[in-house]
Formats: structure tokens, C-alpha cells, sequence
């Protein structure tokens, strides 16, 4: 679901992941939340003089989204994410004319978003449902 048509581009999803995204019944469970970053299509365009300035923006999940039903929370992340970028006109594409790109925060080296065990090839499953590109598994 990538369409060539967009006024905004973005290059691809980062994903993050919490232990303790939700707590029922004093139980924690872990759950899943995507952002992505997009800019206009006047990349590097400052012409002020005729109102042409570049501009770029973020979406994301408003929480974190834990399995429900049987469904994955993080399928259910990029899913909501790649819906609402079509409805937004933002394109997902990268600059070496590859698929876009699957990302963990801070590539699963930032301390405060460590990534679940086997987070690699959870995301490599997700880009392989969606056609995209991620980390090696090597």
C-alpha cells in the first residue's frame, strides 16, 4: 500500500517496544508503538520570497499497543501507521530507490527503549509482510 503520489514522503516506520506498556489487574504487559517522520516535497526549499519553505511533521500512535486477540500489537502498529499515511498523502520511500525502511529506536543501542529478546527478526517478519527493508539477522 505505497502510493507515488504524495505531497509528503517519509522513509520509513521506527518501532519501539515496553515491557510495561499496559498493567491489567496489576499485571504489566508489553506492547508496541510506531512513529514515522515526514517531510514535504520542497526538500531544502527556502524561497521566502514566494512562500515556498520547506516543512515536515511526525505521526504516531497515540499508546503503546499490546497483542489483541489473537492479532499481533505490532502488525497492528504499522498497519495503523501505513492507513493513515495514505489518508495523509505521505509516501513511503528511501533515497537509494530501495524498499522503505523498518526501524527500532535508536537501533536497539538506546538503554531507555531496549528491544524485546528476538527483536530482530520480529521486525524482519514484519518488513517481509510488508515489503519493506530492515536489520540483518546475522
Amino acid at each position: 500500500m505505497i502510493s507515488k503520489t504524495g505531497r509528503y514522503w517519509s522513509t520509513g516506520i521506527t518501532v519501539v517496544w515496553s515491557e510495561r506498556a499496559h498493567t491489567i489487574n496489576g499485571v504489566p504487559h508489553g506492547g508496541w508503538r510506531a512513529s514515522l517522520d515526514f517531510c514535504d516535497d520542497g526538500f531544502v526549499t527556502n524561497r521566502t520570497d514566494d512562500g515556498h519553505v520547506s516543512t515536515e511533521g511526525a505521526l504516531h500512535t497515540r499508546y503503546f499497543i499490546r497483542d489483541d486477540g489473537g492479532e499481533n500489537g505490532l502488525t497492528i502498529a504499522i498497519n495503523s501507521l501505513i492507513e493513515d499515511a495514505a489518508r495523509l498523502d505521505i509516501d513511503f520511500q528511501s533515497w537509494d530507490a530501495e524498499a522503505p525502511m523498518l526501524y527500532y529506536k535508536g537501533d536497539g543501542e538506546d538503554p531507555n527503549s531496549v528491544p524485546p529478546p528476538g527483536w530482530r527478526e520480529t521486525l524482519r517478519a514484519e518488513a517481509a509482510r510488508i515489503g519493506w527493508r530492515t536489520y540483518t539477522t546475522v
